[in-house]
């Protein structure tokens, strides 16, 4: 694509002058990139090694017939509590719920409320929160040279099956955020009130029909689950893991929920997806993608499937993998099958935008729906569930993301380095595509780049300004 035309009386750059600019530019996005790796995984020795599969290209199995505690569930529903409960967890006195304040306090104690009224019961031995702590000391994790200190509190609690020896499936929502940010109050509406609403709504339903279920739903809302904890066993999440008040050997699947509330950015709505929800993960094993590609379908939602890795690339740093959320401690601590959900990042994530009166509570209502229905199937289905790590199907990313990058090119919202780097990211993976269907098998240098592109588009969605972006 050519670039923009010079007005006439307009200076033009030097070329050294633009270089060193380019250069300049080239570094700050290197340097920023390696800041965020602070907090990443630690090296491996070579990049992750993916096993390429086709759980997810291969074509879909019929809709599974819909159970009956799923339809008791989503027929008892209301919507009306999700609004309600995101104004009140990012009202601006909750002051963005920030780990160890007194705001978060407030939010847990609202959260522990309401889940009483809805009558799910404690899951921490009599209690609906688990204190965690940040180990310290050079002894083994739990010896006795370890030094504990206080870090945040989980909350949990749980909808019991009538075999008390019964698996177990978890549907986790961090409640915690950012706070305040230079003065700034960041309500975190969307990053994660949103999700904690879908949860709560799910457990109203529980309580108020109480079907009788093969196996226990527990309700985890975890804390620390932001920067500077996310991706460390500081998070919440990564101490319940470590520490599950259930047989993790028993856990049946993980649904994580994170950012479920957003409106849909121009270009997916123009690319069809306005409706989308973003399932990853699935791809670990055939009966997990089946399983999940078989939820009953729902009016209104677009299920998405991605592999996880799509979204766990950074430029510069092909060595690690940077998880996005509270599934990170069940990878690594546990290995046990989850799916993680999204309806996808939007300009207001991590800023003081973040507010109730920017998210979708429409589809929030109709998402909440699919969820319940995706939890309930889990809670009575009758297969096991495998789970394999470092697992991708390419031929179904490189589908989803020309879906998802299908208006980027007539998108004016974009500068025209970052357009003419999305329209040549949308090439090379049609290319891809075309040699990866054709018989030719997916390399790691080829899946990175598509990786890559992935990464990119999610960038300009969030930050459709970002010109820099272009620079990888």
């Amino acid at each position: 694509m050519k670039g923009p035309d010079v007005p006439a009386g307009t200076s033009v750059v030097q070329p050294r002058v633009r270089n060193s600019l380019r250069h300049a530019t080239t570094a700050f996005v290197i340097a920023f990139t390696l800041a965020v790796s602070t907090t990443a995984t630690p090296v491996a020795a070579e990049a992750p090694h993916y096993v390429f599969v086709n759980h997810l290209s291969a074509p879909p199995p019929q809709p599974a017939p819909l159970e009956a505690g799923a339809a008791t569930v989503r027929g008892a529903l209301n919507a009306g509590s999700l609004e309600r409960d995101v104004r009140v967890l990012a009202a601006p006195e909750m002051r963005g719920r920030r780990r160890g304040t007194d705001d978060n306090a407030r939010a847990r104690a609202y959260l522990i409320e309401r889940l009483r009224e809805a009558g799910m019961a404690p899951l921490f031995d009599g209690s609906y929160e688990q204190p965690t702590y940040e180990e310290s000391g050079d002894a083994p994790r739990g010896g006795p040279d370890t030094a504990l200190a206080r870090h945040g509190t989980n909350v949990g609690a749980v909808f019991r099956a009538d075999d008390a020896a019964a698996e177990w499936i978890v549907l986790v929502a961090h409640y915690d955020h950012l706070g305040v940010v230079r003065g700034a109050v960041h309500p975190g509406a969307d990053d994660n009130a949103s999700s904690v609403a879908l949860l709560l709504a799910i457990a109203d339903s529980l309580g108020g029909s109480r079907p009788r279920l093969r196996r226990h739903v527990v309700f985890l809302f975890p804390d620390a689950e932001e920067p500077p904890d996310i991706r460390t066993d500081r998070m919440g999440s990564s101490w319940f893991w470590r520490h599950p008040p259930l047989s993790a050997a028993r856990l049946h699947l993980g649904v994580v929920l994170d950012l479920m509330g957003g409106r849909s950015s121009p270009e997916m709505i123009a690319a069809g997806l306005a409706d989308a929800v973003f399932v990853l993960g699935a791809e670990a094993s055939r009966g997990l993608a089946d399983f999940a590609r078989a939820v009953p379908p729902s009016d209104g939602v677009v299920p998405v499937f991605l592999s996880l890795p799509m979204i766990e690339a950074m430029p510069y740093a092909p060595h690690r993998r940077f998880a996005r959320s509270d599934y990170h401690g069940l990878r690594e601590h546990v290995g046990r099958p989850f799916v993680f959900l999204s309806t996808g990042r939007t300009e207001t994530y991590h800023t003081a935008g973040d507010t109730t009166d920017t998210l979708d509570y429409t589809k929030l209502a109709r998402v909440t729906a699919w969820v319940a229905v995706l939890a309930l199937q889990a809670a009575d289905a009758r297969a096991a569930l495998e789970w394999r790590d470092f697992v991708a199907d390419p031929i179904a990313d490189a589908r989803s993301l020309l879906r998802m990058s299908a208006a980027v090119e007539t998108s004016a919202r974009f500068p025209w380095p970052l357009r003419r780097a999305l329209a040549a990211d949308r090439r090379t993976v049609e290319a891809l595509l075309r040699r990866w269907e054709g018989g030719e098998a997916p390399t790691p240098e080829s899946y990175r780049t598509l990786q890559l592109a992935s990464t990119r588009l999610q960038a300009a969605l969030w930050r459709p300004s970002g010109w820099y972006f272009a620079l990888w």
